[in-house]
């Protein structure tokens, strides 16, 4: 009953934190306030990932609605557009996380007095998995909008396809299976913190078998890593 009514709390705060965040937005001048159209967008992201947030409370665990990814693609595309950077929509995670706070705990207060430090956690990986889902294929989208048309008169050298695809497919086979289990992670967005917790290894650690990965995948980025260990995968 406690994790219900904690549920049914956080829900019902939805909109004094939906107007916490757009009022610290405005404070730091992001252009995701700037107009109503690109608000609305931002906002219905927001309710949702909170939402998402209040389902685990109540459940246990995350579980991602469908469709999730590929609006958040599209967005992400749609952001270029709009002119708005993609560092704006990771500063705004951090800032929807931080009007969250009070509400999560007074709803985390409902919750049995032996459980709240369980139910806080459930809330927090929630919230990094939501999150960090939209931001990486929010990234995904940007980059792709960004990324120039190769020419309609240039033909594809199949030989030249064909000697990549087998050279990437070489490169997947050297990762080890903790690297794959930990970029699988990351494409959860979990944070390199939560990583650890889940394997129950050290963060140096875990950071150590990414750097490790990203050097077999010739990746300079997360983003990039995600994109060759996972082709085609979303």
């Amino acid at each position: 009953m406690g994790h219900q009514a904690a549920a049914q709390q956080l829900r019902a705060a939805t909109p004094e934190i939906i107007e916490a965040y757009r009022t610290a937005l405005g404070r730091l001048g992001s252009p995701l306030v700037s107009r109503e159209d690109i608000w609305r967008q931002c906002r219905h992201q927001a309710e949702n990932i909170v939402s998402e947030c209040a389902q685990a409370l109540e459940a246990g665990e995350h579980a991602e609605p469908p469709g999730v990814r590929e609006y958040s693609r599209l967005l992400g595309a749609h952001r270029v557009v709009q002119q708005v950077p993609v560092s704006e929509s990771v500063r705004a995670a951090e800032v929807l996380w931080q009007s969250m706070q009070l509400a999560v705990g007074e709803a985390v207060g409902l919750v049995e007095a032996e459980q709240r430090h369980t139910a806080a956690q459930t809330v927090s990986t929630a919230f990094r998995a939501a999150a960090g889902s939209r931001l990486y294929q929010g990234i995904r989208g940007y980059e792709e909008a960004q990324r120039p048309s190769a020419p309609e008169a240039a033909a594809p050298d199949r030989g030249s396809d064909v000697s990549t695809d087998v050279t990437d497919a070489q490169v997947l086979d050297l990762l080890t299976l903790r690297e794959r289990q930990i970029l699988e992670a990351v494409r959860a967005g979990l944070t390199n913190r939560l990583i650890g917790r889940r394997f129950e290894i050290s963060e140096a650690t875990v950071k150590r078998h990414l750097h490790n990965a990203y050097r077999k995948l010739g990746a300079g980025s997360r983003v990039q890593a995600l994109n060759k260990a996972f082709p085609g995968q979303g």
